[in-house]
């Protein structure tokens, strides 16, 4: 069992918060999207489950960085979007229904993948000889209970309160990604004994680069991915947003208590720094070039 510090548990509270706040901004309705959009939704799983973390294989087969750090890149790709990629979708006028739809679904079907594929990087970058071993059972345990238990709650609470739902959830969608901003920063400065990660700036530099690169393949194979399946283009950036911006708590989340990896966790902090304003920068690009074609 994996033990806890004060930092990892504050990365669980605050994540478990994120998604109850998700859950409050939805309603049974918002399901049915699923079955109104099944091209879209079925793209952006097969983006997701297969090509993403694919991508993420070959950058850390290339990249200059140690094994633990590789696994990390890997364990990017595997935390599917969380709430600010609703939030993002909101900010640039997406489709906010089709990415709540499809945060949804990848919250549930992270339980299956997750363990999966990062066991999968654990044996190839660090070898059976490794003492570091994803516990599967506990990996999906931890998830649901973070995750889905809070986000079944928020919904649960807005269909029997839909007054205080509606009230809180504005405030919630800027409050939250500051509070979660106010965690990596913590995770980043805090020493490795107190549960942060001890990177410094010069390991942030040598990471930076190939998840870059990741974020960067990841929004490309999202909206032209969309775009190959002839969705409309307020689909195809909002497959761009939800592919791009990953669940970087969750990455801290088994990288730090379940791993027990502070290497591990800093592809993910790294990540956590720019890619929520690389993904609103991608989505103006294109609606720029759109505009004026």
């Amino acid at each position: 069992m994996a033990d806890y510090n004060y930092i990892d548990i504050l990365v669980n509270l605050v994540l478990a918060i994120i998604m109850f706040g998700l859950g409050l901004s939805l309603t049974l309705d918002d399901f049915k999207q699923i079955l109104l959009h099944p091209k879209a939704i079925l793209s952006c799983l097969t983006i997701q489950i297969l090509i993403i973390p694919l991508i993420a294989f070959i950058i850390a087969l290339i990249s200059n960085v140690s094994p633990e750090q590789k696994v990390g890149i890997v364990l990017i790709s595997t935390c599917a979007s969380g709430a600010s990629s609703n939030l993002i979708s909101h900010l640039v006028r997406g489709n906010v229904a089709l990415a709540i739809s499809m945060t949804t679904l990848n919250s549930f079907l992270t339980l299956v993948t997750l363990p999966f594929i990062v066991s999968m990087a654990l044996l190839f970058f660090l070898g059976k000889e490794s003492e570091i071993s994803l516990p599967i059972f506990e990996t999906v345990v931890q998830i649901f209970l973070v995750t889905i238990v809070p986000a079944a709650l928020g919904v649960h609470i807005r269909r029997i309160g839909t007054h205080f739902a509606t009230t809180m959830e504005k405030p919630l969608k800027f409050i939250l990604p500051l509070v979660l901003g106010f965690v990596f920063t913590i995770k980043i400065f805090g020493g490795e004994s107190h549960g942060g990660s001890g990177i410094t700036f010069f390991e942030g530099l040598k990471i930076f680069p190939y998840v870059l690169l990741l974020n960067v393949f990841a929004m490309l194979a999202g909206f032209y991915i969309g775009k190959l399946m002839r969705l409309n283009f307020r689909i195809q950036y909002t497959i761009a947003i939800e592919v791009g911006l990953h669940n970087t708590a969750l990455a801290l989340l088994i990288a730090g208590t379940i791993l027990q990896s502070p290497e591990m966790e800093k592809p993910a902090l790294v990540y956590a720094l720019f890619s929520f304003f690389t993904v609103i920068l991608f989505v103006y690009i294109l609606k720029g070039k759109r505009i004026f074609k």
